[in-house]
């Protein structure tokens, strides 16, 4: 079963297949949960939601649809389940409140602290990313660093595959533009943007980004 295809697991799941479900759990789990950790810094319920998910498509399976992309449908299902989860406890909170969780700090790549001009970079690039419309950010995420396809980008978020290729082309643009503007504030008021590297969490912050997200800026 570990060899067999999404789709392949989801048809046993329509079955009713617990194998399917727990097979199914295993490998979808840590995007799930990553995913998770940008709408909220609460974990515990982040796996209780992940649970509850899967536990309901259990109870539920026989009501349950065909889909060829089983990665979009499962992040719709869990984004709309801790959606609801997050506003009965009245904690419905910004996305990506702890952007800083998706940075990687991978000791070969860390930078060097003497390396201002690559750090002053990064730390224009944080600040750009974060004044981004929340979808925006999302989508961004979801492709370069979650890796997920159009197709199962456009299943999670209810649009075609074209709005979501559209989607992420304007985010790239907008990215662009407010990265070349903080650029030119920095400029005029360097200090100010240098101080954010010195702080705890970024001092040795490095390209989190997929390498082609990179080149697009």
């Amino acid at each position: 079963m570990k060899r067999s295809s999404d789709e392949a697991i989801w048809e046993l799941c329509l079955k009713g297949d617990k194998r399917a479900f727990e097979e199914l759990y295993k490998r979808f789990y840590p995007l799930l949960y990553n995913y998770g950790c940008k709408f909220s810094a609460d974990k515990d319920l982040i796996r209780d939601c992940i649970q509850n998910l899967f536990v309901r498509l259990i109870q539920n399976h026989r009501t349950l649809s065909k889909t060829a992309l089983v990665k979009g449908y499962l992040l719709k299902a869990f984004r709309n389940h801790l959606y609801d989860m997050l506003k009965a406890q009245s904690e419905q909170k910004e996305m990506f409140p702890c952007i800083d969780e998706i940075l990687t700090f991978e000791s070969e790549s860390v930078l060097s602290a003497t390396d201002k001009s690559a750090s002053l970079k990064y730390a224009i690039m944080k600040l750009a990313f974060m004044e981004l419309p929340l979808r925006q950010q999302e989508i961004l995420y979801l492709f370069y660093v979650a890796e997920v396809s159009h197709a199962d980008i456009s299943s999670a978020f209810d649009i075609n595959y074209q709005s979501s290729k559209n989607l992420l082309y304007r985010s790239l643009i907008k990215f662009r533009e407010l990265y070349f503007l903080k650029w030119k504030e920095a400029q005029i008021h360097g200090s100010k943007v240098i101080s954010i590297i010195h702080t705890p969490k970024i001092k040795d912050i490095v390209n989190w980004l997929n390498p082609e997200f990179a080149k697009e800026c």
